[in-house]
């Protein structure tokens, strides 16, 4: 107290006790008065502290650089001499971690890079702090702690020590760590509720990383996204070019077929013919029967000619897809069927009502030919039953189908089914080039779907197809 004052004081009470004990009130209230000052000094810093830290998560900071400035704050505001923001390892079930950053008094060694083990913590305590426990300690080797917590802590000099969770949401990400090296000290209850503010605050800074790692993963995936559809798309462009090349290749060789293989076929088949009308008489029944071959095989040529150009126009020509009444189609061509041949005894189940989208043409063509191979191989039975009909698959999509109970086939070799001149009976059982089921897959695949069959010998067949992609097919 000012001296003056004082003498001021003695002078105004002449009873000395009276003097002692009023200077020693004074002396407590000036005491008291000078804590609250220094305590009101402290809140300020801290408000200012806590402003700060909240500024920067307002800032496109990092987390590092948030942590580094905390941590040097702090430690100036409490004069300690460590602060550092401690961080568990992922799936460690919190018994191993690191100090990820810190602030700390050059007496003393540093924390960074020391891979940290602590059984004791995952075992017994990690769930009391993901609740918000806080351990304030004052003196480590004074408070009961475990042994391998105090082994822990004194690795780095700490005798005093304050530990704040902090949260990442709901889950415990690290410790708010501050250490007094120098000597035990007490944690003031304004102190630790500092403290518990920073790490509250701390705890947005860490929601934040994260959700901006999520976003810069989206966004990574999202670019690597895009470019693998611009790589595709120029595959594709690749692929169109080289596509529209084979075609003009295959326009060429279609010409070619088409031109220059006819014309001898024509002549071969021309000469055949002149000399059985005009050298008939000469020729014995072998050389007569030569001829007949002859001819047989330049008509059967020009017939698979014939068949290759329909199959390369089904691939190559331009597809105009709209509503098509597939039952429509079906029952007309098995009217014709049924006129081509009105003596044979055949039952026609049609259902009623099938529509699809795709290109009316080439769905009649693909009809067509599984109606007519269903007719041919019901040929040797007196009675026949011919059926038209769909059914859902288990993923909800249309399957077609045409079954009849004629000469089947034989399983085991149903993968040539559908390769151009594959058959699975002999000319001499049922005509045929075999190009029928080959032009019906690449119909189906041009819509989309699928194609495949069932049958058993003498048992029928039944031709499956889709006309959409199945899911999970």
């Amino acid at each position: 107290m000012n001296p003056e004052i004082l003498v001021k004081l003695q002078n105004l009470c002449r009873d000395q006790a009276a003097f002692e004990t009023l200077k020693q009130i004074l002396a407590e209230e000036v005491q008291h008065l000078e804590q609250e000052r220094n305590q009101a000094y402290f809140q300020m810093e801290q408000q200012k502290a806590l402003f700060r830290v909240i500024t920067r998560l307002r800032e496109p900071l990092d987390l590092e650089t948030i942590f580094k400035a905390t941590a040097t704050e702090v430690r100036q505001l409490l004069k300690a001499d460590r602060v550092g923001m401690f961080r568990f390892y992922p799936n460690s079930g919190w018994d191993d971690g690191e100090f990820v950053s810190e602030d700390v008094d050059h007496r003393f060694p540093s924390a960074m890079g020391q891979k940290i083990h602590d059984h004791c913590f995952g075992e017994q305590f990690a769930v009391h702090y993901q609740q918000g426990r806080i351990q304030a300690v004052a003196d480590i080797y004074n408070y009961g702690l475990s042994d391998c917590h105090i082994q822990v802590l004194s690795q780095f000099q700490v005798r005093a020590n304050l530990a704040v969770p902090l949260l990442q949401g709901e889950k415990l990400w690290g410790l708010l760590c501050i250490h007094q090296c120098s000597a035990q000290r007490e944690w003031l209850a304004t102190e630790i509720e500092f403290v518990s503010q920073i790490a509250n605050h701390l705890g947005v800074a860490l929601q934040h990383a994260e959700l901006l790692a999520d976003l810069r993963a989206e966004v990574l995936e999202r670019l690597q996204v895009q470019q693998a559809v611009q790589s595709l798309n120029q595959g594709l462009q690749r692929a169109i070019i080289e596509l529209q090349a084979v075609n003009k290749e295959l326009e060429a060789f279609c010409y070619s077929v088409s031109h220059d293989l006819r014309a001898p076929l024509r002549g071969i088949d021309g000469f055949s013919q002149a000399l059985l009308e005009d050298y008939f008489d000469l020729l014995d029944l072998t050389g007569q029967d030569y001829l007949q071959r002859i001819r047989g095989a330049t008509h059967r040529m020009g017939q698979l000619i014939d068949d290759l150009l329909n199959l390369s126009r089904v691939t190559r020509s331009e597809m105009h897809p709209e509503s098509v009444d597939l039952s429509l189609l079906a029952s007309g061509i098995c009217t014709e069927l049924q006129h081509s041949q009105p003596e044979r005894q055949v039952k026609f189940a049609i259902q009623t009502g099938l529509v699809a989208q795709g290109d009316t043409r080439l769905l009649r063509v693909l009809l067509v030919n599984l109606l007519n191979n269903a007719w041919k191989f019901t040929s040797k039975h007196p009675q026949a039953e011919i059926s038209f009909g769909v059914s859902k698959s288990e993923s909800g999509v249309n399957v077609y189908f045409v079954r009849d109970d004629g000469a089947g086939f034989d399983m085991a070799y149903a993968n040539k089914l559908f390769a151009p001149f594959q058959r699975l009976h002999g000319m001499n059982e049922f005509p045929g080039n075999g190009i029928g089921l080959a032009t019906v897959q690449r119909i189906v695949h041009r819509h989309g779907g699928r194609v495949w069959a069932e049958g058993a010998v003498e048992q029928g067949a039944t031709f499956y197809f889709t006309l959409s992609e199945e899911k999970g097919a």
